[in-house]
């Protein structure tokens, strides 16, 4: 039986994975498991894996072979298969550092009070050392929980290592979602009351950001824009107290600043059934409601198109 299990959801990197296989064969602590969902790759992908768990009895293939497709029922699934005690979740284009898992292990052995710990995580596009930290730290863990909650994640998918009881108890990642299923399931943790530690230090996880083709642009601003909405209208049952509801705001004023009023005229129907319910539970003021109207309304007319600064003003009230 393995000390952790690392969960990889699979969907077509076969150019990407053998950096992320590489990367935990370097690994300093060797006791663990790495477990492999296939999520129907066609590039090959799932033989690459095939032919290293015949060679290494530490990798372990698996296939989704019900539906819902997608990264949170790729993990799940795996959560199922895991022999280990702990868990670290990891994308297949995504990189760890050769000390990673030896230093996750050795604090959560150490601190029996920890549902899961959090380290510090990177983001990198084409070489590895030119990372930019994405962590944040806070004194006061109620401002982990705010930030979760106004879309400015202070960790993402692989900051933790579980206790896979723990993880469990969540009741796993939510398979109707395809964006926010981390932030969904870490606020979900946290309100919960588990008990966790944010760990300062160096980065032992890597982000890689990768390139978007025109129609991944698309597809990934779509996600965005409909995923928010929904992560937002399901979660407001959960966020009962004023201190939080007043970061929940924030958040759905990032959503209209960072993804939606810039495309609003693509996504009006969806805009305007939204706003209604914002309005509705009042999770915005007056005035930024009708700030927002109006630069919906206003936005795509060439008269205000052609004076940048007035549009940027109106922009800048929201």
């Amino acid at each position: 039986m393995s000390t952790l299990s690392i969960i990889t959801p699979l969907f077509n990197r076969l150019d990407l994975v053998p950096e992320t296989w590489a990367s935990i064969k370097a690994q300093t602590y060797t006791d663990w498991e790495w477990v492999v969902v296939d999520d129907g790759s066609t590039d090959g992908g799932d033989t690459y894996i095939k032919e290293l768990s015949q060679t290494d009895p530490r990798v372990q293939l698996y296939y989704r072979k019900s539906l819902p497709k997608g990264p949170s029922r790729c993990r799940n699934l795996g959560v199922q298969m895991a022999k280990g005690d702990y868990l670290l979740f990891l994308d297949s284009d995504d990189i760890i550092s050769p000390k990673c898992i030896e230093k996750r292990v050795d604090f959560i052995r150490q601190r029996p009070q920890l549902d899961f710990a959090v380290f510090t995580q990177a983001t990198f596009e084409i070489n590895i050392d030119s990372y930019k930290i994405f962590s944040k730290y806070c004194t006061n863990s109620n401002k982990y929980l705010e930030s979760f909650l106004m879309d400015s994640p202070p960790w993402c998918i692989s900051g933790p290592i579980w206790r896979k009881e723990s993880f469990e108890n969540t009741d796993g990642f939510r398979e109707d979602y395809t964006i926010m299923e981390d932030p969904e399931l870490h606020i979900r943790a946290i309100l919960q009351g588990l008990h966790f530690e944010v760990v300062q230090g160096e980065p032992d996880f890597f982000y890689r950001l990768l390139p978007k083709t025109p129609e991944q642009e698309l597809a990934f601003w779509h996600n965005s824009i409909i995923g928010r909405m929904k992560f937002y209208r399901d979660l407001l049952p959960k966020v009962p107290h004023i201190h939080h509801r007043q970061a929940f705001s924030k958040g759905i004023l990032n959503l209209y600043k960072t993804f939606l009023l810039k495309r609003v005229k693509s996504y009006l129907t969806e805009h305007q059934s939204f706003l209604t319910w914002v309005e509705k539970e009042k999770l915005l003021s007056i005035v930024k409601i009708k700030l927002i109207k109006v630069y919906s309304k206003y936005s795509t007319l060439s008269i205000l198109n052609s004076i940048p600064f007035l549009k940027g003003c109106l922009f800048r009230m929201i």
